[in-house]
């Protein structure tokens, strides 16, 4: 990591066109990135594989994924037991719980999210999900990491309805110390007045948690609105009297099954890595 740093301290204070240079290009270049790629390939630097040309989001290179099972019903009480206890681990586990706040909690470590019908800015209604903080009971899928934190501060674990155990599993928490290091490195290069890790950063995050975007919006006509409207289309918005904001799903492609190895992260291991940074961050 701080061979990385160097090195982009390095580029960010030379004359000469360098990284900073394609990361800002590539993000105002609205044309192909495929000549932003081609430079990058040009600068004769190893340690820079591990970035691709689109954010600096490192790709983080993890030993094998642990072995994942459904959970089973019977193993409600058992589970129950072992969260309120605080002794689940060595397992880790996504689930889907039912748990009860204390009444006089004000700040849930866990916010609920609530898909509710409210009043917009312009007087309109509109439904989305909101973040609010609520006591008693509540009903979510969180990690085993964030169970474990709710119990710690006073909750109470009431039910597991559903969800994913992975039992093969470290024997200690994986990303506590890679989250401690960044914590110093940040701690480091913030008091040097050095930037990089604020490019770093979201590499713990982003990559590894972000869904599949499976719809688009487009400018519509009324004409072509109308010409065009469809089971594909999901939402619309009159914003004048001629024109809609419309995002439609996009056609589902032919399923291609997976390859035997990949170099992606698996979206669980991010669920956990965003769970352990906000219990040690």
């Amino acid at each position: 990591m701080n061979e990385i740093c160097a090195l982009l301290k390095e580029y960010n204070e030379s004359d000469t066109e360098g990284i900073i240079d394609l990361f800002k290009e590539c993000s105002v270049n609205p044309k192909d990135k495929t000549e932003v790629h081609a430079k990058l390939k040009e600068l004769d630097y190893s340690k820079l594989m591990a970035f691709d040309a689109n954010g600096l989001y490192a790709e983080g290179e993890y030993p094998k994924a642990e072995s994942a099972r459904p959970f089973r019903l019977e193993e409600n009480e058992k589970f129950v037991k072992l969260f309120n206890e605080q002794k689940f681990r060595p397992r880790t586990a996504i689930l889907k719980v039912w748990f009860k706040y204390p009444t006089n909690m004000f700040f849930q470590p866990i916010p609920a999210k609530d898909k509710i019908t409210f009043t917009n800015i312009i007087g309109k209604k509109e439904t989305g999900t909101k973040i609010r903080f609520r006591n008693g009971f509540c009903s979510d899928v969180l990690t085993s990491v964030d169970i474990q934190e709710i119990v710690k501060s006073g909750s109470k674990i009431i039910k597991i309805l559903d969800g994913i155990v992975y039992e093969d599993n470290f024997k200690t928490p994986p990303y506590r110390d890679y989250i401690l290091i960044l914590k110093e490195l940040r701690n480091k290069y913030k008091k040097e007045g050095d930037n990089c890790m604020n490019l770093l950063g979201n590499s713990l995050y982003s990559k590894s948690i972000q869904k599949d975007i499976n719809t688009s919006r487009h400018l519509w006509s009324e004409a072509t609105f109308k010409a065009n409207y469809d089971s594909h289309v999901k939402s619309y918005e009159k914003v004048n009297e001629t024109q809609y904001i419309v995002q439609i799903n996009d056609e589902e492609k032919e399923f291609v099954p997976p390859k035997d190895f990949t170099r992606l992260t698996p979206a669980h291991l991010g669920a956990f890595i965003l769970s352990h940074s906000k219990k040690v961050i």
